[in-house]
Formats: structure tokens, C-alpha cells, sequence
């Protein structure tokens, strides 16, 4: 399948840099190619060793999470390796949770995001990072959307036994977001699983990078 664009592409078009990753992050680039609008996650800059072995690495395991959850509204759309040092994938124009001020969020925003991840979760993914405001958008339509699969598992390549706790995992980010942005409108059962959730914090060592460093920019 033809690729939309390519590196001599990126490298002779007008790109915008969202931003520049630390010695162990990628870049972040905004991209248009015709009427689309692209997001480019680039390790290419980090130092070759970093770039080899880590970002190779988390390249192919986002792009395959975002392969395998294609289809699902408010997960990046068409996603493809640039190279193996790079995944892109359709920009959703937005602001992150976290700069979202709560009385521009819908009522039905966060039931909508919870279906989100319950859908990735029928999909046996994993995001691991949901509790991170800056991975969750609210978009220029009001709508949820995930970001930043770097983090994500497949689940299908984990013991059946920590199935249910790496989604209670996610879940509990769904829910302590929610709390923290629209208070009145999560209800007595889903604050309860949150307090329940919260009393297994211990578990929470699996969440976010397992294998590195979170990253706290828009991606």
C-alpha cells in the first residue's frame, strides 16, 4: 500500500513542530499533505542508540496498537509507518483534558469516553496511561479522543490473570478524570468502583511506560 507521504516529503514540505522530544522521546511534527492534516511521531533526532533499540521499538508497538483499534472514534485514524523510525497517523484538532476548563465539557463527554475505552478494551488493548490528562482531547466538536498508545498492551500477549486489572487500570483513569472535571455527573456506582479501584493502588505499577519514562506533551 502506497504511503501518504514520505521522509524526502516531510523533509522538502512546510511542517510545524508541536513539540521536541527530551533525550529519550520523539519529536512531534504537524504535517499537511493535501487536505489532510497529519501527526509524525519521530525518533530519528534521538541519538542512535536510543533511536535503534527504544524508539524502533516503540514505533512498530504503536502503530500496531493504533492498527488494530482503527475504526474506533476518538483513536488516531490511519496510521502508517513513515520508517522504522517513525509512525504517523490523522491529526484531531483539540485541546488536551488538562487545559480544557470543565465548564466547557459536555455532560455526555465522559460517558462517551468511557465507551471509547471500553471498545479498545473489547479489542484487548491496554492504554495505561488514561489518569495522564495530556493523553486524553477534547475535540474542536466537544467529542473524546486517546492519544499517545506508546504505553498500551496487547493483552493478548499477557497471562489471562491480569486481564481484568490492567482494564481496571484504565478504567480508574476514566473515572478519577471524571470526578476531577465533571464532579456532578458521575454517578454513586461508577464514583464506588473509583473508590474501590483506588484501594488497590498498589497495583498501579503497571501503569503507564512499563518499559521507560512518561512523557508529558500532547502526542
Amino acid at each position: 500500500m502506497e504511503k501518504p507521504f514520505t521522509r524526502k516529503d516531510l523533509a522538502t514540505g512546510e511542517f510545524k513542530i508541536i513539540s521536541k522530544g527530551r533525550w529519550g522521546n520523539a519529536d512531534l511534527y504537524q504535517f499537511q499533505r493535501g487536505q489532510k492534516i497529519w501527526v509524525v511521531k519521530d525518533f530519528s533526532p534521538c541519538p542512535p542508540f536510543i533511536r535503534k533499540t527504544w524508539g524502533r521499538f516503540m514505533v512498530k508497538r504503536e502503530f500496531q496498537a493504533l492498527q488494530k483499534l482503527k475504526g474506533i472514534k476518538g483513536i488516531p485514524a490511519e496510521p502508517f509507518l513513515l520508517d522504522v523510525y517513525a509512525v504517523c497517523y490523522r491529526f484531531m484538532p483539540g485541546t488536551t483534558l488538562k487545559e480544557t476548563p470543565s465548564e466547557l465539557i459536555g455532560d455526555d463527554y465522559f460517558f462517551q469516553f468511557e465507551n471509547i475505552v471500553q471498545m479498545m478494551h473489547q479489542q484487548n488493548m491496554v492504554h495505561l496511561d488514561i489518569r495522564n490528562q495530556r493523553n486524553i482531547l477534547v475535540t474542536d466538536d466537544g467529542e473524546p479522543a486517546l492519544l499517545d498508545f506508546q504505553s498500551s498492551l496487547n493483552l493478548e500477549n499477557t497471562p489471562h490473570a491480569l486481564h481484568k486489572i490492567m482494564k481496571d487500570i484504565d478504567i480508574s483513569g476514566v473515572y478519577k478524570n471524571w470526578s476531577r472535571k465533571k464532579p456532578d455527573s458521575l454517578d454513586s456506582g461508577r464514583r464506588a468502583h473509583l473508590e474501590s479501584l483506588n484501594k488497590k493502588r498498589f497495583l498501579w505499577f503497571l501503569k503507564g511506560y512499563p518499559l521507560g519514562t512518561k512523557t508529558d506533551r500532547r502526542s
